[in-house]
């Protein structure tokens, strides 16, 4: 009997370990994805155009993300684990559409910079979240509590224009989104075990629920990212620049 259990502990973790590298990956190829169709975006003056002049344009990439993520949230057991795979690379591209425009407005080094910078506090965050024992699900709510202030805050400092608010906000968004990732991180493996413990089907659960995965997480480390390069960025005022004078 110590034998058996002693194995199905060994199975359970080696999958969850598994499972979580898939998440990994699935969000690197995100991120890789998102990446390149960026700065190729930058080569095609016409999508440009769209970008700068054509609110519509803009609105219709937003409403896509906006029913892709609830897709994936709300109805990962109901489509099929290609679906789920089209519409996270599907949402990777409109992302990196939607950002294009920051290899114009900063440094190629600050672009990487920042890149760097936040995978470092992106990994060790996540490391955190998943050797974690203590249940992060309190702090997971003050960073949620935070970020709803921070949104607040920015909205306002559209009206009142203060760089003191802008950096205070900048960093509780910093804060906030690396406490995410650690909460994040610590659900998904619990997802995950649960799928191990309670589901006949779980080869099939859990690859849907590593793309679900690797969506929550993409979408952490691109707004840790923005936040980052907003603060720390050094813009292009070569580019600058040459939009305005073509625009």
């Amino acid at each position: 009997m110590e034998k058996y259990s002693y194995n199905f502990y060994n199975s359970t973790n080696s999958n969850i370990k598994f499972y979580i590298s898939k998440v990994y990956a699935w969000m690197a190829c995100g991120l890789l994805i998102t990446s390149f169709i960026s700065w190729y975006i930058t080569k095609i003056p016409f999508i440009l155009e769209m970008m700068f002049f054509n609110r519509i344009f803009l609105f219709t990439i937003l409403i896509s993300q906006i029913i892709i993520v609830f897709i994936l949230s709300n109805m990962i057991n109901k489509i099929s684990v290609n679906t789920a795979i089209l519409l996270f690379i599907i949402y990777s591209i409109l992302t990196g559409i939607s950002i294009s425009s920051l290899f114009l407005i900063y440094t190629y080094s600050s672009i990487t910079i920042s890149f760097f910078v936040c995978s470092l506090m992106f990994s060790l965050m996540s490391i955190w979240g998943y050797y974690s024992k203590s249940d992060l699900t309190k702090i997971g709510n003050i960073s949620l509590i935070l970020l709803i202030g921070m949104i607040i805050s920015t909205l306002i400092n559209n009206i009142l224009k203060s760089n003191l608010i802008v950096w205070i906000t900048s960093y509780l968004g910093i804060l906030s989104f690396c406490i995410l990732i650690a909460w994040d991180t610590q659900k998904l493996k619990e997802i995950g075990l649960n799928i191990l413990n309670n589901n006949d089907n779980n080869n099939e659960q859990l690859k849907k629920y590593s793309i679900l995965g690797a969506l929550i997480l993409y979408l952490d480390f691109i707004n840790l990212y923005l936040i980052i390069l907003k603060l720390a960025g050094i813009k292009n005022k070569n580019n600058n620049n040459k939009n305005k004078n073509k625009y």
